[in-house]
């Protein structure tokens, strides 16, 4: 191949390579076109057209009489709880109860093999007889030496041991009847029966085995009405309360039997179940930084079991008038809680709030807002301080009526 032909290849190949380079930049130009054009389109989409104001949803703020309540968590627990042994020993021959049942005080629970005992207890009858008998010898004897130590006919020491013998039969006859008062008292105690009412456990041990006197487990009893409630209460909390007690705004559950508290289960809420403080304890643990306290809770319909983890609710103070508002119209900046007002002028304002309790969808607001307020609670995202907005008709759910859940009153 000679040189004219190599420059030959080299021009059309750079010519081609040339081609191929203008063609991708022509592409690239059309593509980066096009995708303007789109987010363009998107963007005269997405906002609202020149002079139009962005449409909300306002509701003003509920008013009503809401009391101050505290909130915990704690368990339940049986008011009495036993468990059963066994006071004599032996083997088990029957058991009487169905386990988980509910049973009465003094039911039969189980039988022991009482055959011995019943042996023992003729045994002390018969030793009984015995020393009656003896007794009756004695006094027979007596009579004797006080007859003839009248008439000088005895020494002194006969008539002494007459009166020794008659004593001695005297103290036989008692030890001999208190053996058979315990001989009796085994043979009850082979008959285990309940010594409160409320609900059985299992069965600990089963018929046919040897029971061992006050050692041997059998099964446990708990009462269930009513139930206690155990709680503990922050140090905070604690200082609150008592200072509120010092300025008679609510009362000291040491000083009355009635000072109302309510409880629910994890499945429940409104505290449904109402009961009072039964005990507060008397120091704060150093370790929890805590007080227990401890309430009674009525259970006839046995809706509560011991163990039952729970949540308390008790009143810090007299009702007072409380604005509150949907959850959803609050939000959030840097940690300050705040929410979007319409005024007069249907521009919008932010309004910083301090929020109290929460209960189901509202908030309790303690400062920021009047009962005159329009609230936003739709369409916050489209809004910022100082813009004019048109209001839409308020939807059922945008508003705050009397029958949504409020803070302290069943649900």
């Amino acid at each position: 191949m000679d040189v004219f032909s190599l420059r030959c290849n080299r021009s059309r190949w750079s010519m081609w390579n040339g081609d191929v380079i203008r063609d991708s930049i022509k592409f690239a130009c059309v593509c980066g076109l096009f995708v303007t054009s789109m987010g363009c389109e998107q963007q005269r989409v997405a906002s609202p057209a020149a002079g139009e104001h962005p449409a909300v949803v306002v509701t003003q703020p509920l008013e009503k009489e809401l009391a101050d309540f505290a909130e915990f968590t704690g368990r339940t627990d049986a008011v009495e709880s036993v468990e059963i042994r066994a006071r004599v020993s032996g083997y088990l021959n029957k058991i009487h109860y169905k386990p988980g049942r509910e049973i009465e005080a003094g039911a039969l629970l189980f039988e022991i093999d009482s055959r011995p005992y019943d042996a023992e207890l003729e045994r002390c009858e018969a030793t009984v007889a015995t020393a009656r008998a003896s007794l009756k010898q004695a006094q027979a004897e007596m009579l004797r030496a006080e007859e003839l130590h009248a008439r000088k006919i005895s020494t002194q020491a006969d008539y002494d041991k007459a009166v020794a013998d008659l004593s001695h039969a005297e103290a036989s006859v008692d030890s001999t009847q208190a053996s058979v008062t315990k001989a009796k008292l085994n043979q009850d105690f082979t008959k285990v029966t309940a010594p409160i009412s409320g609900r059985t456990s299992r069965e600990l041990i089963t018929e046919g085995n040897l029971v061992t006197a006050d050692s041997t487990a059998l099964t446990t009893i708990v009462s269930l009405d009513p139930i206690y409630a155990y709680f503990d209460i922050d140090e905070r909390t604690l200082l609150d309360i008592q200072q509120k007690i010092r300025e008679h705004k609510i009362d000291s559950a040491r000083d009355r039997d009635n000072v109302e508290i309510r409880l629910e289960m994890a499945n429940e809420t409104g505290f449904p179940h109402q009961g009072v403080i039964d005990v507060v304890d008397n120091r704060i643990d150093a370790g929890t930084g805590t007080m227990q306290i401890r309430g009674r809770f009525p259970n006839s319909e046995r809706k509560l079991t011991p163990g039952l983890f729970i949540r308390i609710q008790m009143q810090l103070g007299p009702a007072r008038s409380r604005l509150l508002i949907p959850e959803r119209a609050l939000a959030q900046q840097q940690g300050q809680r705040y929410v979007y007002v319409v005024s007069a002028e249907q521009k919008i304002e932010r309004r910083n709030v301090t929020v109290g309790r929460r209960d189901g969808a509202l908030r309790v607001i303690e400062t920021g807002l009047k009962p005159s307020d329009r609230v936003v609670v739709q369409g916050q995202q489209r809004v910022r301080p100082g813009i004019e907005v048109k209001l839409d008709q308020e939807t059922a759910s945008a508003k705050v009526s009397a029958s949504e859940p409020t803070l302290g009153q069943p649900h």
